[in-house]
């Protein structure tokens, strides 16, 4: 699965909220966790607290006439996922760290498009937070992408170069 970046023209008295093509919105709205992020010498080691809110544009899910959670998007599920791929990996930018959870969380969730906003809220004491917003879509391009530890993939997101 390929990322491409969309632009969205989302009419203003919409706010924070998107439509794509007649999409529901799963939203996850300032889930906090922790990872190891950052350029500067005193961001190499310690985990940083982040925030990051999600929508995940699904087509209409079969769960609004079942009421069954296998019929759509756990964002109990997403959740956990997305801590873990915090707690267990390490970046040097926002953008890098949230390419790769936008390309884990489209896959495994069969999401058609993702909104990803991250925080970082302690970076500086003069400012409530730093941070960075990105929209992908799924694409039918082949390049499918699978979360495992074999996966050239997972290394490079994890910060471990392969060597030759």
């Amino acid at each position: 699965m390929t990322m491409e970046p969309i632009k969205l023209n989302t009419p203003s008295h919409l706010g924070n909220h998107f439509s794509f093509n007649g999409l529901d919105i799963v939203k996850i709205t300032k889930l906090k966790t922790s990872t190891v992020i950052g350029i500067c010498e005193d961001e190499l080691f310690e985990p940083q607290p982040l925030i990051i809110t999600i929508d995940m544009g699904i087509l209409r899910p079969t769960a609004c006439d079942s009421d069954n959670i296998r019929q759509t998007v756990d964002y109990d599920c997403v959740r956990k996922t997305v801590i873990k791929f915090a707690t267990n990996n390490k970046y040097k930018l926002l953008e890098s760290f949230g390419e790769q959870l936008s390309r884990i969380l489209l896959d495994r969730y069969k999401l058609s498009i993702i909104k990803l906003e991250i925080e970082k809220p302690a970076k500086y004491p003069d400012v409530d937070s730093v941070g960075f917003v990105m929209t992908r879509k799924a694409s039918n391009k082949s390049l499918k992408f699978r979360h495992h530890e074999n996966n050239i993939f997972y290394l490079l997101g994890s910060g471990i170069i392969p060597k030759k």
